[in-house]
């Protein structure tokens, strides 16, 4: 047990070691059967680390509860505690985004979104104390419902109404999905004690308005526009294999393509998991194509596309459509991937079709399948 010492003023300290970190705590003037307390629930702290105790005894976790954040930041550096505190939103909104981009199972494109998001759509509330904005208990039963004074509610209204004014309802929609787990992750980390931004609302996040078939002639037409034979096969693996473009399509290396066996294998772009599709023959045309110009390289795309960012793989895209005299699509990259979607659907189940372009079901449901142009004319003819 550490022995705490008094110093000519009157104070206390008591030097503390654990995991080869040495800290001085100043406890102040106490007396001294005050500083063997402290002393002494330092040894137990110590003792339950040592011994991987998961849940400390009640009367040691009331005592860690008085101390001064100060004394608890020093027994979080050196290991006995988990200490972390945010003062403002702001704060909250910047630890989340620093130890989401530590997750290795989410890909770089989503920790850029998440962090654009943390970091540009937060203004009018990042200045706020964290303490403003978190709901309190209803009742001493635990399982009752959190509720948010009248400044709180004003406070995440007028957020919301700012977020209405500058942004899509799918936009900030999805973004305060994203601050609900924020707040989840808040509430496990210690950082509140209930989620301050559930009361948020949450709408639908599928633009139907922008949820457009792009017929397969129209396609062919700007890939026969295309200056480049890699945003000829950008377009290409976008429509007929339903590929996120262009970041599968920079991945995909000559060994993925088993022309012998008919089998494409991508690396989900999503998912960081490789996954296979048949390789049908318009894919298979545009890779053997794709061949003749890459000669005996590593991967199919070349090392310029690869090296470009994906605004700028894409722009090629807009050129062609300008030369092609075709009007852009909106949201071409989703509606190249939807629309492969739909036509396969038409012959494949959606089971089948789902795995091959890596996502579920209901992403599938909700945000890709809609009627193409002659559905229902078809359907009619099929009853005749």
């Amino acid at each position: 047990m550490p022995k705490p010492t008094r110093n000519p003023n009157g104070t206390m300290t008591l030097h503390v070691s654990h995991c080869m970190k040495r800290v001085k705590l100043t406890l102040g003037k106490i007396s001294n059967d005050d500083a063997h307390v402290f002393s002494a629930n330092i040894s137990r702290l110590k003792d339950a680390r040592n011994y991987g105790v998961k849940q400390l005894p009640y009367d040691l976790q009331a005592w860690l509860e008085m101390l001064s954040d100060r004394h608890l930041k020093q027994l979080s550096d050196l290991g006995l505690i988990d200490f972390r505190t945010c003062s403002t939103v702001g704060d909250l909104l910047d630890a989340y985004a620093a130890d989401y981009e530590k997750r290795a199972d989410v890909a770089d494109s989503t920790k850029r979104k998440v962090r654009s998001a943390m970091k540009n759509r937060t203004d009018p509330i990042r200045s706020h104390e964290l303490s403003d904005v978190e709901p309190t208990l209803l009742s001493f039963r635990r399982n009752a419902e959190p509720i948010w004074s009248e400044d709180a509610k004003r406070t995440l209204s007028a957020f919301n109404s700012w977020q209405r004014n500058h942004y899509s309802v799918a936009t900030w929609s999805r973004d305060n999905k994203m601050f609900s787990s924020v707040g989840i992750w808040a509430v496990k980390s210690g950082f509140c004690e209930f989620n301050p931004f559930s009361i948020l609302p949450v709408k639908s996040m599928v633009n139907e308005e922008r949820n457009e078939y792009i017929d397969r002639s129209s396609v062919v037409k700007v890939m026969d526009s295309c200056l480049s034979s890699d945003v000829r096969l950008t377009l290409a693996m976008g429509r007929f294999a339903g590929l996120r473009t262009p970041s599968e399509v920079t991945t995909i290396k000559w060994s993925h393509v088993d022309f012998k066996n008919a089998v494409l294998t991508i690396v989900d772009s999503k998912k960081k998991k490789p996954r296979t599709m048949p390789l049908f023959d318009d894919i298979r045309f545009e890779l053997e194509r794709q061949q003749i110009h890459t000669g005996e390289t590593k991967f199919v795309a070349s090392a310029e596309m690869r090296n470009s960012s994906s605004a700028n793989n894409f722009n090629g895209v807009r050129d062609a459509m300008k030369r092609a005299g075709l009007k852009p699509w909106p949201r071409a990259r989703q509606n190249l991937r939807s629309s492969c979607l739909n036509d396969l659907l038409e012959h494949f189940s959606e089971r089948e079709v789902t795995r091959w372009l890596g996502h579920s079901a209901s992403v599938s449901r909700d945000h890709y399948q809609k009627p193409r142009p002659g559905d229902y004319q078809a359907a009619i003819e099929l009853v005749r």
